[in-house]
């Protein structure tokens, strides 16, 4: 069948052969065609018109098509749903090419593997995870191509592994096996992470694993084996994809998980810490912190932010350079002013390594290196030896590029275009030749009346005139009677009636380089633009050098604006068994709240103290947020970052866990109930004794005495055989119980006041047990029926009167059950039980709140229970 395809469509198949598994993007002239099934699968996802070549043809091909200038948002498209784009670019200019124009795929373009703005989230890494499942661990590598970063970890299971993979979240994973023993459950379990794009990878050998790592073998020489063939999957993925091109990572960076605060996706959710249930920014941790002012120092503190440490020191010393910059705010506003202006040199760097760089990324380099040069003199007008060495500057300082700064000044305009075909570049003093070309586009004749009068002087002929014409082109034109005196290097090319006309090789070359100036000035210019380019590719790793303590300062500067601005506090991190807590207020409530309305709250958990809080106290009174701030406050403590608090002192936790909030699981066939229950497990079985566990209102998604009595088991376990620090908030007042019989357990509860039937929360937490729920007066609060409300009221002093023990939970008989039935407005089996609940029923009502329908409506069902 290959045999009756055109040339053309034959460079097209063997394009899809060579990448069956990506959308081929087929140059064509001015557009990027998609043929076959590349096209009946891409048109309806991006919205384009199916049509075919060949129609009504035996050889009918589906065909769709794009303006290749607007290539780039039709990718990202595609991209963002997962596809591998491969892009067979012409080779040649069609204009000077014999024949077929040759074609050939440059590069594939995957979700993971995207150096492009606009493919990118500027505050976020772009990661390609690499996933080698062996039978005893899991090796774990991350490369984020558009910044160079490769790092590599060993972790003991999948388990382990999906949680890094939540806390880096890339945007595509590949997975090998070691063997088909390590497979089951693992594709699965990676692709409900969500987001990224999942490829199963082929198998690895050694020597595959050696020739992928290539220079890079020494620095994986210490890793793990599993961890070297993860490096290795990525790298050679990457280098499919990109071929011919040198990858932008010089460096492994080995990563221990055991070094940081572990916060798994459940507990991402629950806290909201880079994503929240509304979907909007300023409702997430990140969202309050980030004040940063360059990519670089978003990124830096995304990343810090889900990965806090738990080294002590390391922790200190990040607030050593948040409180520095609290303290010094004059410095702060002159760091953050500069800062401002230095963009993402990171990403432009690597750009520039990968010969990828526009002139307008070269022109951002410059404005960039410029800026970070003006923010390092800021820093180093510091005098103070103290706040110098915490600002972490030496006496050889920090390495700005100059030389390139000023290279890149030098020769690029103020705004340089965005495509190098658009011309206009370069400073016309940076280059003489390329000057003298522009000079010859807009002024060719004037060159040539110069040289005219030049000529005239040297060689005394007041009659010699340079003339065109279209046949001859410029030619030098002499009297008859003045032609004995033409130097011997002029060639004669022309005898006429009123003179000789000559050439000299100057008025050639002038009359060839006019002719052609356009053309040359276009070679001249790119040739330049691609020195400039090969320069800062030589350059970009000491451009990154330099954009990773801009990013460090940019985090702490960002840190110390959200301190000073919104009163947190710098917390007291140690390896102590305490977290100790005063005036503590939710980060994001607190802003989103009316000015002054949060009310703060103590905490005082302690291993060796109270370390289990029971927390018991009406709905939105406020049970929640507290237990959601005070694992925030361990998570901005330990990331290094002030508090919002009076004071904080925070023991070293190693664990996060969370069951806060209701969700379900539909697409997995999993109930309220049973999401909750799984999360719950996994809590009980990760959690150690350094860990902080918050859990709000387990076991409320059953019948109430199997609910009751599974929050028991759990809080027991946590205090018993855990015995972590933990906020257990819950409405079984039961449970109360447990807090007054253990050593390490205590009640305390959110207040609240009922006046005139209204509820007024107070939000404050208090010692000791709730008195009750208020559930009833939160339901009027959300609006519903009075007559709904009065009997509830009956209801509700029904069960008081007949409830269960608060000391422990207790099975009802069969018996019992059927005779606490309590049907909304059914008839009652005795007709004095029926009479006293209609009493009941109406010493709840509150008139003035019922209208006209309702009291007949509500009179009607009285008199049929009577």
């Amino acid at each position: 069948m290959s045999a009756r395809l055109t040339p053309v469509m034959q460079q097209h198949a063997d394009a899809k052969r060579a990448h069956p598994d990506a959308i081929v993007f087929f140059r064509l002239g001015d557009f990027y065609e998609m043929f076959g099934d590349d096209a009946v699968v891409a048109a309806p996802l991006l919205e384009l018109t199916l049509t075919s070549r060949n129609k009504g043809k035996p050889d009918e091909i589906p065909l769709a098509g794009i303006p290749h200038h607007a290539a780039a948002g039709y990718i990202a498209r595609l991209l963002s749903l997962g596809h591998k784009v491969a892009i067979c670019e012409q080779m040649a200019d069609p204009a000077k090419c014999k024949g077929i124009v040759p074609r050939q795929v440059v590069r594939v373009i995957t979700p993971g593997l995207v150096t492009e703005r606009e493919h990118l989230e500027s505050s976020a890494n772009n990661f390609l995870a690499a996933l080698e499942v062996t039978a005893s661990a899991v090796g774990v590598s991350l490369f984020d191509f558009s910044t160079g970063e490769l790092l590599s970890a060993e972790l003991p299971d999948v388990p382990a592994a999906l949680a890094e993979l939540s806390r880096a979240r890339p945007r595509e994973v590949l997975v090998g096996f070691e063997s088909e023993t390590a497979r089951p459950g693992v594709l699965e379990a990676v692709t409900a992470l969500g987001r990224a794009a999942l490829r199963e990878d082929v198998a690895i050998s050694d020597d595959e694993t050696e020739a992928a790592l290539g220079e890079l073998a020494g620095d994986a020489a210490p890793l793990a084996p599993s961890a070297r063939r993860a490096v290795a999957r990525a790298l050679r993925f990457a280098r499919a994809c990109n071929p011919g091109v040198e990858l932008p990572a010089r460096r492994i960076a080995r990563w221990e998980p055991a070094t940081l605060l572990a916060i798994d996706r459940v507990a991402q959710s629950h806290l909201e810490l880079v994503e929240s249930v509304s979907g909007r920014r300023e409702a997430t941790l990140l969202g309050v912190l980030d004040a940063t002012n360059t990519p670089m120092g978003a990124r830096l503190l995304r990343r810090r932010l889900l990965a806090p440490l738990t080294d002590v020191e390391r922790i200190r010393r990040r607030l050593d350079l948040v409180e520095s910059l609290v303290v010094h705010a004059r410095l702060r506003d002159e760091l953050t002013h500069e800062l401002g202006q230095v963009g993402d040199i990171e990403r432009l760097a690597v750009r520039c390594s990968l010969r990828a760089a526009s002139p307008r990324d070269l022109g951002a380099l410059r404005d960039g290196l410029l800026a970070a040069r003006a923010t390092v003199n800021v820093l180093e007008r510091v005098a103070d030896p103290g706040l110098r060495e915490t600002l972490g500057l030496t006496e050889a300082g920090l390495d700005t590029v100059p030389e390139l700064a000023a290279r890149l000044e030098r020769a690029l305009v103020a705004r340089p275009p965005v495509q190098a075909k658009d011309g206009e570049i370069f400073k016309p003093e940076f280059d003489a030749e390329l000057a003298e070309l522009a000079e010859l586009r807009k002024s060719g004749t004037e060159r040539m009346v110069e040289l005219e009068a030049r000529l005239k002087q040297e060689t005394g002929i007041a009659t010699l005139k340079i003339r065109f014409t279209r046949v001859f082109g410029w030619y030098i034109e002499v009297s008859r009677g003045q032609s004995s005196r033409v130097p011997e290097h002029y060639r004669r090319k022309q005898t006429v009636a009123t003179g000789e006309r000559y050439a000299t090789q100057e008025l050639d070359e002038l009359a060839d380089r006019i002719a052609h100036a356009e053309e040359l000035h276009r070679e001249r210019e790119l040739l330049l633009l691609n020195e400039l380019g090969a320069e800062a590719a030589r350059e970009s790793e000491r451009v990154k050098a330099l954009s990773r303590e801009i990013a460090r300062w940019d985090v702490a500067a960002s840190m110390a604006h959200t301190a000073h601005r919104y009163d947190y506090t710098r917390p007291t991190v140690d390896a102590s068994d305490q977290i100790v807590i005063r005036d503590g207020r939710h980060p994001v409530v607190e802003r989103l709240a009316a000015q002054g309305r949060f009310v703060p709250n103590d905490v005082d958990l302690d291993l060796e103290r109270e370390r289990l809080w029971l927390i018991t106290g009406p709905n939105m009174a406020g049970k929640s947020t507290l237990l959601r701030q005070v694992a925030l406050a361990v998570i901005l403590a330990q990331m290094g970052s002030f508090v919002p608090a009076r004071s904080a002192r925070i023991g070293v936790v190693d664990r996060v866990l969370s069951r806060v909030g209701a969700s379900d699981n539909l697409a997995g066939g999993e109930s309220t109930f049973m999401v909750e229950m799984r999360e719950t497990a996994e809590i009980l079985q990760n959690a150690t004794r350094r860990s902080l566990v918050i859990l709000d209102e387990i076991g409320r998604g059953t019948s109430t005495f199997d609910g009751l009595s599974i929050a028991w088991a759990v809080a027991e376990y946590l205090d018993e055989a855990i015995c972590c620090r933990a906020l257990f908030a819950t409405h079984y007042h039961e449970l109360t119980a447990l807090g007054e019989g253990s050593r390490h357990a205590a009640n305390y509860s959110v207040t609240a006041r009922e006046q005139n039937g209204d509820v007024v929360f107070l939000h404050r937490l208090v010692a000791g047990a709730a008195s009750r729920s208020y559930g009833i007066a939160v339901a009027k609060l959300a609006g519903l029926p009075e007559t709904v409300l009065a009997r509830a009221r009956a209801l509700l002093s029904t069960l008081e009167a007949g409830g269960v023990a608060p000391d422990a939970p207790k099975a009802r008989t069969k018996s019992r059950a059927k005779t606490d039935q309590l049907p909304l407005f059914g008839a009652r089996s005795e007709e004095t039980r029926g009479h006293a609940e209609v009493l009941e029923t109406l010493r709840a009502l509150d008139i003035d709140r019922v209208t006209g329908l309702e009291a007949l409506q509500f009179l009607a069902r009285l008199k049929q229970k009577l």
